[in-house]
């Protein structure tokens, strides 16, 4: 016979013969709580046992609502095939066609490893693409990656909405966002060392050859000045290396004379390949930066991305760095490609 035990707090079950033989022996003493006691059970149980056998007369459990939650092998196994069929078909819809609880297939589809999330976009990559990106990282495996300066631009958008914020259940979560969008392009250099000062380029103007080579006179000549502790112009080629992306600023024929005449050597940065730059990581940091700090005008969020890049450690840059020479081992062994 399981009864539950009144000094104990797990879950109980009253098997069907002693609910019979509380009943009779709630006839005969006509006390619940004597019943009770005699069984070994709460109260609370007699009472239910005798108002469940006055309404029906019967003492078995009522039949509960809802549809089945157990999945045999068969709908296993179908759950799977339906995923892979259509990747996108939702918990509620494997539920209705299997007709059991959303929450079974939910807790079905945790056991089987399934997760459902929005995928990660990266470029599309040809066979080109991957034979450059394998000789950029061969190139970058025989490189001092403390002898790397890398640069790149960005875009910075007033009201970015992207990250979550706290608010209680009673309030609306409201971002208002101006009809006019807002953005401001930036440039910037990291290396394992330091960083430069950021550059914020005017709004609406072009970036062309001569205004980018223009920027690296301001912005990447100080730097490496600085960073490596010589004249740039008076260098020797390889103590230090550029590396930048495909921007057709970037690889038109008068940027590149510029900077052959102050030579400075360059690492082939491959197309179609944003995971083998670091700045890309340190961008996403100084955006979430940005984004908290709830700039409310073009003013204050060129102040507030200035402000918020002189605020990332060092130690961070280094972080990013080395998850870079991370992904670069990694393309080896997805034999250039992302995944």
């Amino acid at each position: 016979m399981e009864v539950e035990n009144s000094t104990e707090s797990e879950p109980f079950t009253i098997d069907y013969n002693t609910r019979w033989q509380v009943i009779g022996y709630y006839e005969c003493c006509l006390n619940q709580q004597q019943t009770a006691d005699h069984f070994g059970i709460h109260q609370s149980s007699v009472s239910r046992i005798l108002s469940k056998f006055q309404v029906s007369g019967s003492v078995s459990n009522y039949q509960k609502s809802g549809r089945n939650q157990i999945l045999g092998s068969n709908e296993e196994c179908e759950i799977e095939e339906i995923v892979k069929k259509n990747r996108y078909s939702t918990a509620q819809e494997i539920a209705d066609n299997l007709n059991v609880s959303k929450n079974t297939v939910l807790s079905k589809m945790h056991e089987l490893g399934l997760k459902f999330s929005i995928p990660k976009e990266i470029p599309q990559l040809n066979a080109s693409h991957i034979e450059k990106r394998l000789r950029h990282c061969t190139q970058l495996k025989d490189t001092n990656i403390q002898s790397i300066i890398f640069t790149d631009e960005s875009y910075f958008q007033l009201y970015r909405n992207t990250i979550g914020r706290w608010h209680f259940e009673t309030e609306e979560n409201y971002l208002c966002k101006p009809q006019t969008k807002v953005c401001l392009m930036v440039y910037g250099c990291i290396s394992w060392s330091g960083k430069s000062r950021i550059y914020i380029y005017k709004k609406g103007f072009k970036v062309n050859s001569e205004v980018y080579c223009d920027v690296m006179k301001e912005i990447l000549f100080p730097f490496a000045e600085r960073e490596f502790k010589q004249k740039t112009r008076r260098k020797s080629a390889g103590e230090w290396y550029l590396l930048q992306d495909n921007a057709p600023s970037h690889r038109s024929k008068h940027t590149q004379s510029f900077l052959k005449e102050n030579n400075i050597a360059t690492l082939q940065h491959p197309p179609n390949s944003p995971d083998l730059n670091p700045i890309e990581l340190v961008w996403s940091i100084l955006k979430r930066l940005v984004e908290k700090s709830q700039p409310k005008n073009e003013e204050s969020l060129s102040s507030c991305i200035v402000s918020c890049w002189d605020s990332i450690p060092q130690s961070q840059i280094q972080s990013c760095i080395e998850h870079f020479q991370r992904r670069v081992d990694q393309v080896f062994s997805l034999n250039g490609s992302f995944y």
